[in-house]
């Protein structure tokens, strides 16, 4: 056997007979080489993440120097302010600025600024502008810092502004002085100011009763709009019990002859045929309520030229049948208010296979034949 292998091997003189040696003996496969449309895939494939390394470095760089560019001005208006040669408002407020614009960056992100600290620093430039010359700039400049010293130079700046507000300004000026206070009353001391603060508090309590009573009566609308959409859905139920033929269980297993029953909302809606043939003379439908609903054949034949269907509230329900062929095309029934009802015959052939009817408001009715005879053995409807 070995002599056999060996002269085998020996012989292998094709490429293919290597091959077929090479996978007697589980000799690895070669690997396949990669053909050119995928080499030029993988060159594209590459090329976009090169081009969107690029974008993203690019991107980073371009931050990096605004960055740059907005700590030297910040740096710039921290040295203006300092020397107090210039505008000291317009610099104290140009610092807030630049400490607002850090707001989210790289820089403060990754620590290589602190923004507490220089949000202390801004309300301290701005407390010495305000000393020096009180503002409504100052005031919004520093309403736009947080922490405990910003909210001390706003609750030290308000003594300095009450005279210059508008008297319909005072109770909105009064509430943010109030909360820059903590909530702490005692903390804001100008001439009227307990004046002040008893407007701000009947405001805002009269804010407070506006806005349950708001509440109270979205409460009722929204109550007084499920109810309403109830007895809609409950009205509705039985319209289509109504108006459509066989729309839910059949009577004694025979709606054409006895009728049927559906189950409303509101209670059971009995169908009956008049003189035990709905399909010739029409039906009568008693609501839970004692109300009923009529309904006559078009010129004595429903499954030919439909039928229509008077309603408790004066309003009525129209069918049609499709190609003037009940048995065969079905019917479409109109509803007030809900919409349309369209019955599809079986195969085509409703007296013999039952019907589907899809319903209004998104249900559906099957009827089935019973014994494949619907006028002699009447139809089960679920």
């Amino acid at each position: 056997m070995r002599r056999i292998a060996v002269v085998f091997l020996l012989s292998c003189s094709t490429l293919v007979a290597c091959a077929q040696f090479g996978a007697l003996f589980g000799a690895k496969p070669q690997p396949q080489a990669e053909t050119p449309e995928q080499a030029a895939s993988r060159e594209r494939a590459a090329a976009a993440q090169r081009q969107q390394d690029e974008q993203r470095q690019q991107a980073a760089a371009e931050a990096e120097k605004r960055e740059q560019a907005l700590l030297a001005e910040l740096d710039a208006a921290r040295g203006e302010v300092s020397a107090g040669t210039g505008d000291r408002q317009a610099a104290a407020i140009a610092f807030t600025d630049k400490v607002r614009a850090l707001e989210g960056s790289q820089a403060a992100a990754s620590g290589k600024v602190d923004l507490a600290v220089l949000s202390r620093e801004a309300a301290g430039y701005l407390d010495a502008a305000m000393q020096q010359a009180p503002s409504f700039e100052l005031l919004r400049a520093l309403d736009s810092l947080q922490g405990p010293e910003a909210d001390a130079a706003f609750v030290a700046a308000c003594p300095k502004l009450r005279s210059k507000i508008p008297a319909d300004a005072v109770i909105g000026f009064t509430g943010d002085c109030l909360k820059r206070a903590g909530g702490d009353a005692a903390r804001l001391k100008w001439p009227g100011v307990q004046k002040d603060l008893v407007a701000y508090r009947k405001h805002e309590e009269a804010e407070l009763k506006r806005a349950r009573e708001e509440e109270a009566r979205r409460a009722q609308e929204e109550a007084a709009r499920a109810k309403e959409e109830a007895a809609m859905a409950a009205r509705g139920a039985s319209y289509v019990a109504a108006s459509v033929f066989a729309a839910g269980r059949c009577n004694f297993g025979n709606c054409a002859k006895d009728g049927w029953t559906v189950n409303t909302p509101d209670g059971d809606v009995r169908v009956r045929c008049n003189f035990g043939n709905c399909l010739k003379d029409g039906w009568v439908a008693d609501f839970p309520g004692g109300k009923s609903a009529r309904t006559t054949c078009s010129f004595g034949d429903c499954f030919k030229d439909g039928w229509r269907t008077e309603l408790p509230d004066g309003q009525s329900a129209s069918t049609r049948c499709s190609f003037n062929n009940c048995p065969k095309d079905g019917w479409s029934t109109d509803i007030p208010g809900l919409g349309t009802a369209t019955t599809r015959c079986n195969f085509q052939d409703c007296l013999k296979d039952g019907w589907t009817t899809d319903l209004p408001q998104g249900g559906q009715v099957r009827c089935r034949c019973n014994f494949q005879d619907c006028l002699s053995n009447g139809a089960s409807c679920d």
